[in-house]
This record gives structure tokens, sequence and C-alpha cells, in this order.
């Protein structure tokens, strides 16, 4: 059994917390040791470089967040230009409507009308009518 000064031990499941402190000088001294491919020097890392990384990296997450936000405003404006053509074909075809039916209207109007033959017929009437009466009037004594 445990004895109540021996502190107790726990199993862990994943990996064991590391400081980045311990970390960031681990890779230095792995990334120091490491040969290089080519026989250059190992230039050694220094604080502004590693910064000067760090800002890098940040750039590019800022870049691609940027990249991802003209997508997506893309899509929307192809999105409201699709809504914007439908309701102006939608206000068209009810302009369309209204036309139609205007056009029904006046052709039902026109419909109506006296056709030619009855345009004929009061062209030949009225002369012969009118020189009927003048006759009428000049025979009764009316006119004189």
């Amino acid at each position: 059994m445990d004895s109540p000064t021996s502190p107790r031990v726990e199993p862990s499941i994943g990996p064991t917390p590391v400081s980045s402190a311990v970390a960031n000088d681990e890779l230095r001294a792995a990334v120091e040791a490491a040969p290089a491919s080519d026989n250059r020097e190992a230039v050694p890392v220094s604080p502004a470089h590693d910064q000067l990384a760090r800002i890098e990296d940040k750039t590019a997450r800022i870049e691609e967040k940027y990249a991802r936000s003209e997508a997506i405003l893309q899509r929307v404006g192809s999105t409201v230009e699709a809504a914007t053509s439908r309701m102006n074909e939608v206000a068209s075809q009810s302009e369309l409507a209204a036309v139609r039916s205007e056009v029904n209207a006046i052709a039902g109007r026109v419909r109506r009308l006296p056709g030619m033959a009855a345009l004929v017929a009061v062209v030949i009437l009225t002369p012969l009518l009118t020189a009927a009466l003048v006759v009428a009037l000049l025979r009764s004594g009316l006119l004189q």
C-alpha cells in the first residue's frame, strides 16, 4: 500500500504536457544538431529570425482568411445578382401581363367598331340621303 508521505503516481494516457520553453529548446537543439543536406554551414536561428517567421506565419493565415472571405463574398454577390435578375424577370412578367390585358381590352373595343362594309355603306348613303333631303326642301319651298 501507499504510504501517506509518498506521492501518488497516476498513469498518463495521452502525451505528457511540456512547457513551451522546454519544447522550443529541444526543437532548436534538434534543428541545430541535424546535419545540413548540402555543404553550407548551418546558420544559427536568432530571435529576430524567429519573430520574422512567426510574423510570416500570421501573415499567411491572414491571407488565407482573406481569400476565404473573398470567396464567400463572391458567392454572396452571385446569389444576390441571381436573385435580382429573377426579380427583374418576375417584374417584367407582371408588366407584360398588364400590357397584354390592356391590348386585349383595346382589341375588344376595336372589334366593336363597324367594319369596312358598314363604312362603305355610310359613304354611299350619306350623299344620296343629303341630296334627297335638299330636293325635298326645295320642292316644299322651305329653301329658296
